[in-house]
């Protein structure tokens, strides 16, 4: 049996209330992932912070 049958499994004999507060949960990574930055952004970030000059104080 998978980790998604087994999910599965418990999650039909729970009350709808319930279920819906799984789902919910399960919907939270997911949601997560696109606040992910492109592969690129680091780089882009990186070369921006440098281009600024550092310990001009007066």
């Amino acid at each position: 049996m998978t980790i998604a049958d087994t999910i599965y499994q418990h999650v039909k004999a729970l009350p709808p209330a319930k279920a819906l507060e799984v789902l919910h949960f399960v919907e939270f990574p997911e949601s997560k992932s696109s606040l992910i930055p492109e592969p690129g952004a680091n780089e882009a970030l990186a070369a921006f912070l440098q281009s600024l000059p550092v310990g001009q104080r007066r």
